[in-house]
């Protein structure tokens, strides 16, 4: 159920709130959540629900046996199995397409293709089962209390369509023990006001004009340049949008769920571009994917011989290389079933390697106005082409916009009409607005500002007044869904 629908805000989100105060102790609200989560899930189809049990069911099972389990090779075919069940899963409903359909262009055969429909926020929640396992395999003591804990935290619906990606130590606690307070509450009903004007009033606005301009007869370098930044803006406010309205919805029930944006395009360099966006992916990959294969045997020995060979200095920057490999490979393909969002991963991968390996001195740019100027318009170069691979869902047609960019500078009577109609007045002025709150808003703004006696009060009148704006919004123009709901 999209956050932004009026069916929620207007009848489940205030009937979910009343029933969830009225549940008596903290087992009884989970039993409320656990049932709103599942209703909500059923929005998004209801022939889904059965694979989000089946997931509920298999990785609570495999959390069971292995906090009973002491003998490692039994934990490890465990979690093992337990592993190949989930990616399994996602392979089946996500990529089968895909895996096939390259198979018949390569052999030349003609398999049918299944178009299996894919399950709401399979990517997300099958993420956090997989947390769970592998926490749990780590520390016995972490398995969950009871199959409801279990089941609340893989299906917990201002999270399960498009994250955050809550890990299972930061939710554990939480689903035990967690208070609900009028100040909590107020602030989180704040914030998703804030994330719904985000995705009403400014993404969904842009992202007709960003629909023109990638299907545009002509492009030329002024077409092509305004696809680019505006589908930069376009994304950052549709899915910190959606991430603002999921925190503040788990803040009304009493969760603190993890920050997923961290003023992003503001870094100075991609791999601290991917310490601001998409955190819960970034450390999800960093602390269940990344950091296991850089300290297994495997590249461990491989990490011995380069350090005899090279020198340590050297053998420290050889042997992130494969590791980074896999994970930008992967983050990719966890985006998408097409090969431009591999591509895009590969792209992103290439830079923060270089990065990593010191080829592209990031740290050492840092330290010098000059560098840092040169490192933002070195990463504002890379994500707006990467951005055009992601957006554009076929080579030829991002070859062309990337093309354009950089010498389509033969402007046409045709592009030039373009440009004037899709330009209105509002998203022209939306656009330097998200381009002003992108890059222009200082850090620690908030936080200066909310120690302002006048601030609060401020807050809470213009969320009242983006209330009202995102609510004309919605009766004036039909439903945009979220991006990263195809995920």
């Amino acid at each position: 159920m999209a956050f932004s629908s009026a069916i929620f805000l207007f009848a489940f989100f205030p009937a979910a709130f009343a029933v969830y105060h009225i549940a008596p102790g903290i087992r009884g609200k989970n039993v409320v959540l656990l049932i709103l989560s599942l209703v909500s899930y059923c929005f998004g189809g209801l022939g889904y629900v059965p694979v989000l049990l089946l997931s509920v069911l298999v990785n609570w099972g495999a959390g069971r046996l292995l906090g009973r389990i002491t003998e490692k090779p039994r934990r490890r075919a465990v979690v093992t199995a337990a592993a190949v069940f989930n990616v399994g899963l996602i392979g089946v409903f996500k990529y089968l397409d895909f895996f096939i359909g390259n198979l018949n262009a390569l052999l030349g055969t003609d398999i049918p293709l299944p178009s299996l429909p894919m399950p709401l926020g399979i990517s997300f929640f099958t993420f956090m089962a997989l947390s769970y396992v592998i926490e749990v395999y780590r520390k016995p003591a972490n398995v969950a209390e009871s199959f409801l804990d279990a089941a609340l935290y893989i299906s917990f619906f201002p999270a399960i369509a498009s994250g955050p990606i809550v890990s299972w130590r930061t939710a554990a606690p939480q689903l035990r023990e967690r208070q609900c307070t009028a100040e909590g509450t107020a602030k989180g009903i704040r914030r998703l006001i804030v994330g719904m004007a985000k995705k009403l009033l400014v993404a969904d606005v842009l992202g007709r004009m960003v629909d023109g301009l990638f299907a545009a007869p002509a492009l030329d370098a002024r077409l092509a340049w305004l696809g680019a930044v505006g589908y930069a803006i376009q994304i950052y406010f549709d899915f910190s949008g959606y991430t603002d309205m999921a925190l503040g919805i788990g803040q009304v029930f009493g969760f603190t769920l993890p920050e997923n944006f961290d003023r992003p395009y503001t870094a100075l360099g991609m791999t601290d571009f991917w310490r601001r966006w998409h955190i819960s992916l970034t450390t999800w990959f960093r602390n269940y994917l990344y950091m296991p294969m850089v300290m297994s045997r495997p590249l461990q020995k491989l990490y011995k011989k380069w350090a005899a060979r090279y020198g340590r200095p050297k053998a420290n920057k050889l042997s992130i290389l494969i590791p980074m490999a896999v994970v930008w490979l992967l983050t990719g393909l966890w985006h998408g079933a097409a090969w431009t969002y591999v591509l895009w991963g590969v792209w992103h991968g290439l830079f923060c390697a270089l990065e990593g390996v010191g080829i592209i001195p990031a740290k050492r740019m840092e330290k010098t106005l000059g560098g840092r100027v040169a490192l933002r318009v070195y990463t504002a170069l890379v994500i707006l082409i990467g951005n055009v691979l992601f957006r554009a869902g076929s080579f030829s047609l991002a070859w062309e916009m990337i093309r354009a960019m950089f010498t389509g500078w033969h402007f046409t009577a045709q592009a030039t009409l373009t440009l004037q109609t899709l330009c209105t007045p509002l998203a022209v002025a939306l656009l330097a607005l998200g381009l002003i709150l992108c890059l222009a808003v200082p850090a620690g703004a908030k936080e200066r500002l909310s120690g302002s006696r006048w601030a609060q009060p401020a807050s809470y009148v213009l969320c009242l007044g983006l209330f009202a704006l995102c609510v004309m919004r919605m009766a004036q123009s039909g439903f945009a869904p979220f991006i990263y709901l195809q995920f």
